[in-house]
């Protein structure tokens, strides 16, 4: 059966000396990014020349895989299996930015079923990275300057879930940009699945009191709600003969700031060999049990440092 090494426990001493021991007592360890995917295909494209960049960052000949949830391939589990056949420890990385459904229940088939197919097999997983603070740092290099003299509307627009945790982390990340870059407080709104929508957002806005209006996607890859954002902003130009000027940032999954910040978490993930407690707590409103991760994991409401 594969073993699951369980998640870090409080102690940082002995975090250190279990993390050693488990990743000391590999011959070889691989990574696997878990993308979600996109129904069009330069989604896809972006996410592919995403990994390579990222996988650069590494010695050539350190055994990393890309695998994609749904939309495109090589699938989850066929690049697990590639990477089985020469590693005897693998690491799932997701590439996701908040820890909802994808992060929370399709990680934890993903491990469940390698134990099923390769036993024997060393897991560790990590956790979504959208609430870290360098998120916010390149969400800073792509806005404009603040101009105190522009009179300006920002609106940070999430995909949108199911999840509450997850969308609440749009409106924690939403107040740290604010702190940093200050002026007025940033809308919040949601593309898909859940309120409030941009459309709706746009539809409060008086073309008359701004002069730039800048719509600060919070997507790692281009794709078809890219495509919606930018052409909700064009609408709102013609719809409303609106003057000033519509900034639409693109999608950061390619940012320098992130690819270096994916591979310090990485080595940090096997170097400490243990998978690390997760970033959101658990809403178990109805009393009965939740499965949020590896099996046979706690669960936390800690919210662990960038």
């Amino acid at each position: 059966m594969a073993r699951i090494i369980p998640p870090m426990q409080n102690s940082r001493s002995s975090e250190s000396r279990e993390g050693e021991s488990a990743i000391g007592q590999k011959k070889r360890w691989g990574v696997l990014l878990i993308v979600h995917g996109s129904p069009d295909e330069k989604g896809n494209v972006h996410a592919l020349k995403t990994f390579e960049r990222l996988r650069n960052l590494f010695d050539e000949s350190f055994p990393i895989e890309i695998g994609f949830i749904e939309h495109a391939l090589p699938e989850v589990n066929v690049s697990l299996a590639r990477l089985v056949s020469h590693a005897e420890g693998v690491a799932l990385v997701p590439l996701l930015l908040f820890d909802a459904g994808h992060s929370k229940s399709d990680m934890a088939e993903y491990a469940e079923q390698a134990q099923r197919d390769h036993p024997g097999l060393h897991l560790i997983r990590d956790w979504a990275f959208g609430t870290d603070q360098t998120v916010v740092s390149i969400l800073l290099d792509l806005l404009p300057p603040r101009d105190p003299q522009i009179r300006e509307t920002l609106i940070l627009i999430g995909r949108g879930s199911l999840d509450p945790n997850a969308n609440a982390s749009l409106f924690y990340q939403g107040r740290r940009l604010w702190e940093r870059r200050k002026g007025n407080l940033p809308h919040f709104s949601f593309i898909s699945v859940t309120e409030p929508r941009l459309s709706d957002v746009l539809e409060t806005l008086d073309p008359k009191a701004q002069d730039r209006i800048v719509l600060l996607p919070y997507f790692l890859f281009e794709g078809v709600l890219m495509d919606r954002i930018r052409a909700l902003g064009e609408s709102f130009r013609l719809r409303t003969g609106f003057k000033g000027e519509v900034v639409v940032t693109p999608p950061f999954g390619d940012h320098p700031l992130l690819l270096d910040h994916l591979a310090r978490r990485i080595r940090r993930l096997l170097k400490l060999g243990r998978t690390p407690l997760p970033k959101w707590p658990v809403l178990n409103l109805e009393g009965e049990s939740v499965s949020d991760a590896i099996p046979g994991k706690e669960r936390s409401t800690d919210d662990n440092a960038d």
